[in-house]
């Protein structure tokens, strides 16, 4: 188990004094501040291991030394993540800079006594100040506006009777099909949410879709799906996770074992359609690109991609998917699409 807390000694790394702050800040400035990207966008407190989901929360909080004290060329925990990883490289790999974390916490902390304590065993042996370890695993906010207040589905319309709200959560009931819009419409937006499988699940998010008439066409779904299920052995690409379903299939190996709370990010703006999962990138597609002439991959009729706005909705097919910290930033029509 890891134990420690983050705490710079700047003597003990005494090389790092010889080196130029003027060259070694910048580096271990961008090393942890893309891990704090990382990791505050994660919900570690669900890690099996307390107390190294304590230590990245910590990490993730702090881009300097433990207690924020210190100049960035002081911070010997920041420059050993700087030499084993180019953060500016692998920013959108997590399972990266985790491997990087997980390396520095088994290092001693004392290059002198190799075989004594790490960084790891200080971290959790360490006192953090009063109240801060209840603060740290608290989930941090969602930007954006909240499309659900946690406790009802106030704002919410169509199936309601096939989805529940229970312990800050809007779940579809096994068994019920139906699909549960929000009552406005939107255009371009961030929509951002976490979400939670089980096993066999099948589910949508819809998007500039009609509060009638199926979603997938008429509008445009993207796929929520337990992909590695045995009954969904034989998926077309376009319909695996994440994708634009029968138009744009997604990247895969970024969900989260069933069980466990996945992070989502939909950017809808203009013709451009892009869907971040846990950090990475799984689908950015250009609707006119997809469907040139209107043809799409799996040979049916999508009117739904012409629409400029509609309602976002949770497609059920009779599992249990939840969902939770919903949110949306609305953006201005016509701005320049980030990235492009």
């Amino acid at each position: 188990m890891l134990r420690s807390i983050f705490h710079a000694r700047y003597m003990i790394w005494s090389f790092a004094v010889a080196l130029s702050a003027a060259a070694v800040a910048p580096r271990i400035a961008r090393a942890t501040v893309e891990f704090q990207n990382a990791f505050i966008a994660e919900y570690v407190a669900e890690h099996p291991d307390e107390d190294f989901a304590k230590f990245v929360k910590r990490k993730a909080r702090c881009n300097l030394c433990h207690q924020g004290k210190g100049h960035d060329y002081e911070n010997a925990y920041g420059l050993r993540l700087a030499e084993l990883v180019d953060a500016e490289a692998i920013k959108d790999d997590e399972d990266q800079m985790r491997d990087a974390l997980r390396k520095v916490a088994e290092m001693p902390f004392d290059t002198d006594a190799p075989d004594g304590e790490t960084y790891g065993a200080r971290i959790a042996a360490s006192k953090l100040p009063a109240g801060e370890l209840d603060d740290l695993k608290k989930e941090p906010p969602t930007p954006g506006e909240p499309l659900f207040d946690g406790e009802s589905l106030a704002g919410w319309v169509g199936a309601t009777d096939s989805y529940e709200v229970r312990d800050g959560v809007i779940a579809s009931l096994p068994g019920h099909g139906g699909n549960l819009f929000t009552k406005d419409e939107y255009d371009d937006f961030i929509l951002r949410l976490q979400f939670r499988l089980t096993p066999g699940a099948n589910n949508g998010i819809g998007i500039r879709a009609p509060l009638e008439g199926d979603a997938a066409y008429e509008g445009i779904e993207l796929q929520v799906l337990d992909n590695k299920a045995e009954k969904y052995a034989d998926l077309q690409p376009y319909q695996f996770h994440g994708s634009a379903y029968g138009v744009a299939p997604a990247k895969q190996g970024a969900l989260k074992p069933n069980g466990q709370w996945n992070k989502q990010e939909v950017r809808c703006q203009g013709r451009q359609i892009t869907v971040v999962l846990n950090g990475k990138t799984i689908l950015d597609v250009n609707l006119d690109e997809a469907a040139p002439a209107g043809k799409t991959v799996d040979g049916h009729d999508h009117p739904g991609l012409q629409r400029n706005s509609g309602h976002i909705g949770f497609l059920g097919h009779g599992d249990v998917v939840e969902y939770r910290n919903i949110t949306i930033e609305p953006l201005a029509k016509g701005a320049e699409v980030q990235g492009k």
